[in-house]
């Protein structure tokens, strides 16, 4: 390869602006060293060659690649080329001065035909083939955009401006300019040389669009996942059918084809190999996953820009590490917290003018490479040069002054339609589960859905969600329990910091002895969880237990607790207590298939220790519950799997003749005789205080009426049949009483 870099020229300018005749002439002034002139490639000449008439659009794929194997070849043989397009788009640009790779390095020269629409409108007039004038006035404004405009960074050795309107593309002025390339390019050069210590792997315009542009991708469409119809709706848009692939290669699909990527350009943005690393670099930062607690530093590590056959090129500001570092700091924030801003009551922070860009300073002054405490005005103008440009600011409608409020980008985790579902759950919850302590996150979901633009206030009672909830919660919010508000939240509270508590229970009243002692029936235990049984919201708790390192865990009725205090700073430091005690309650909830879990602690570690799908040991906890069923009651009990693990059940074996369907892993028992009109047997293994005392299994057991037959144990049968004889006695009686005629 050889070393010298060669000058090419890239023509930047809107439908008739003079570029095929500037071309021409700068064709014999930019001549190689073997004095050839400079070949001009012309798409429109191109077109010419291909389909018999330049007015013929044809297809791009064969346009592109008739011109690209003819630069590649001039540049192999050491001859300038001028590529005669308008460039509107950066990425079109981009393709030229990042993307393709040449046979010995490239020095592009931006030449910039700044004439003025009007003057644009009128010679495009003049033309064989006229170009429609809303063409015109859209690529003029793209090569005009205040952020997107051509500039150095994008790879260009300089960008040189001319307007052929004034007079300033004759050979004299061409020749002048040419003559001033080489101050122009080493006095840029020398301005660079303080950033080339910090260059990293996104040092590259290319490459640091392409990260910014994946992220937005990803924000905006919901990480891309497709299983919500509302995202998948939204993707169709943009590419329909659906592109295959993981993550990357989908990404690299929807780039190309996204209208507010700048054009958007596959082999631009669409790099599958770079994405998949952008992904992982993403991934290692913090900006993709749930961890929104991170405050580590961002880490760019020792990787330098990626080898490019084009040389001299300009670089964004963010090609300096330190800048990057503070910048993506501040990015990756306003991700986590998109309506992070001072409460309209900090005066002190109202005093300096400014509150939002200070609040975010003191923020972020804890990551390493932050923002410094007076560097408001540098992360005003990052907020202004980064966030709004490219769409991680949107205005909202009617608000125009929505960057005071916070910086909201998207909706991140859920879609848009997904977060008004929410709401409507929570709401719905709120109401008809009467828990009352959720009261403030639907405040602060609904502000923030508003200031979002996703939810107006006449809105907030006519959405209704795809799913509701049929029953209501019969808890009592009694003042002064765990069902009211207040009390509630301190539960919470206590429970996320593993604070040992002081509860009462209601019912029991002290008895004469603990009045005497002072003692008012209090008790310490670790809240576990919050639970909605049946009809009612519950409290699950561990006690204390003396000599035991776990204590018994019990459930009440958030309606009959009283929250007394917090037992002074006692709380749970490993988070292995906290967590074995929570296995413990979901295994007790699923042997026990009701919230009743006895007092014997013995007994309920016993249990809990066993492995979850074993067979059950430890039979002296246990109590066999047997009893037959009608072929109707059986099939609606085998409709029920997940009553009580599969470890816990043995039904009956199907009966030849009967429609029962094919056996299944649980299907043991031998079936009764034929004539039995309760034929088919089932066994549940269960804690004998279930089996004694849970009112839930009896609930769900006596519901069958005469459906059952109870076999097993004596004492449950025996109160079955005495239930049957109540009812019996009840109806016998009021019917003898009843009035005649």
């Amino acid at each position: 390869m050889d070393s010298l870099p060669l000058r090419c020229h890239l023509l930047i300018g809107p439908p008739g602006s003079g570029k095929t005749t500037f071309a021409h002439r700068l064709a014999p002034l930019a001549a190689g060293e073997s004095g050839e002139p400079a070949l001009v490639l012309s798409t429109d000449a191109i077109r010419q060659e291909l389909f018999g008439d330049a007015a013929v659009q044809g297809p791009w794929d064969e346009i592109r690649t008739v011109l690209q194997e003819r630069l590649q070849a001039a540049i192999a043989a050491g001859r300038p080329v001028i590529i005669d397009a308008t460039h509107a788009r950066r990425p079109w640009r981009l393709l030229y001065t990042q993307v393709l790779r040449y046979a010995r390095p490239v020095e592009w020269i931006g030449w910039w035909l700044t004439t003025p629409l009007d003057t644009c409108l009128q010679w495009a007039q003049q033309r064989e083939r006229p170009v429609p004038d809303a063409v015109i006035g859209e690529f003029h404004a793209a090569i005009n955009h205040k952020q997107f405009g051509p500039h150095r960074s994008e790879g260009l050795a300089t960008v040189v401006c001319l307007n052929p309107a004034a007079g300033e593309t004759d050979a004299a002025t061409i020749s002048r300019r040419l003559q001033g390339l080489d101050g122009s390019i080493r006095n840029a050069l020398n301005r660079d040389k303080a950033k080339a210590p910090y260059l990293h792997r996104y040092a590259r315009l290319v490459d640091l669009e392409r990260l910014l542009f994946l992220l937005r991708l990803l924000i905006t469409f919901n990480g891309l996942d497709r299983s919500d119809p509302a995202t998948a709706s939204a993707l169709q848009a943009l590419c329909n059918p659906l592109p295959e692939g993981d993550l990357a290669e989908q990404a690299a699909v929807y780039l190309s084809c996204w209208r507010d990527v700048h054009g958007g350009n596959s082999e631009v943005y669409g790099d599958v190999e770079a994405l998949r690393a952008d992904l992982a670099w993403l991934e290692a930062n913090g900006f993709t996953r749930l961890d929104w607690s991170s405050q580590n530093a961002i880490e760019l590590g020792d990787e330098r820009p990626p080898a490019d056959s084009s040389c001299h090129g300009g670089s964004p500001a963010l090609a300096d590490r330190r800048q990057f570092i503070r910048v993506f700091t501040l990015l990756r924030h306003i991700l986590q917290e998109p309506f992070d801003a001072p409460l309209d009551g900090d005066d002190a922070l109202a005093a300096q003018g400014t509150p939002l860009y200070q609040h975010l300073i003191d923020r972020l002054s804890d990551i390493p490479g932050s923002y410094e405490a007076n560097q408001e005005a540098v992360l005003r103008n990052d907020l202004r040069h980064l966030l709004r440009p490219y769409g991680f600011c949107p205005e909202i409608k009617g608000r125009p002054d929505s960057q005071r409020s916070g910086f909201a980008i998207g909706t991140a985790l859920l879609s848009a339609d997904q977060l008004l579902e929410v709401h409507g759950l929570l709401k719905e919850s709120l109401e008809r589960l009467s828990d009352a302590s959720k009261q403030p996150l639907l405040e602060g979901l609904e502000e923030r859905l508003r200031r979002a633009g996703l939810l107006q206030a006449e809105q907030q009672h006519q959405r209704l969600s795809k799913r509701a909830l049929a029953h209501r919660s019969l808890t009592e919010a009694k003042p002064g329990t765990l069902a009211a508000s207040e009390q509630s939240q301190r539960l919470e509270r206590a429970m996320q910091q593993r604070r040992r508590v002081w509860l009462r229970h209601l019912p029991d009243q002290p008895t004469e002895a603990q009045r005497l002692r002072g003692d008012d029936g209090r008790f310490r235990a670790w809240p576990l969880q919050l639970l909605f049984h049946n009809i009612s919201w519950y409290l699950a708790f561990e006690t204390e237990a003396i000599g035991y390192p776990q204590g018994l865990i019990r459930t009440l009725r958030l309606d009959r607790l009283v929250f007394l205090e917090e037992d002074g700073q006692v709380r749970r430091t490993q988070p292995s207590d906290h967590d074995a005690a929570m296995e413990r309650l979901q295994r007790l909830l699923e042997l026990c298939g009701g919230l009743y879990f006895g007092s014997d602690l013995e007994a309920q570690l016993a249990i809990t220790a066993q492995a979850k799908g074993a067979r059950l040991a430890g039979q002296d906890y246990f109590e066999r519950l047997r009893f037959s069923c009608t072929p109707r009651v059986f099939q609606l009990i085998r409709e029920e799997p997940g009553r009580f693990p599969a470890a816990c059940t043995r039904y009956s074996k199907p009966i030849p003749g009967h429609a029962d369907g094919p056996a299944g892993p649980l299907d043991e028992l031998e079936p009764n005789p034929i004539s039995d009109n309760h034929p088919y047997p089932v066994e549940l293994q269960l804690p004998r205080w279930t089996v004694a005392d849970d009112w839930d299994l009896r609930n769900w057991l006596f519901r069958w009426g005469a459906g059952i037959r109870i076999e097993a144990p004596i004492a449950l049968r025996e109160l079955h049949q005495q239930m049957a004889r109540d009812v019996v006695g009840v109806y016998g009686t009021a019917h003898s009483s009843m009035p005649k005629g």
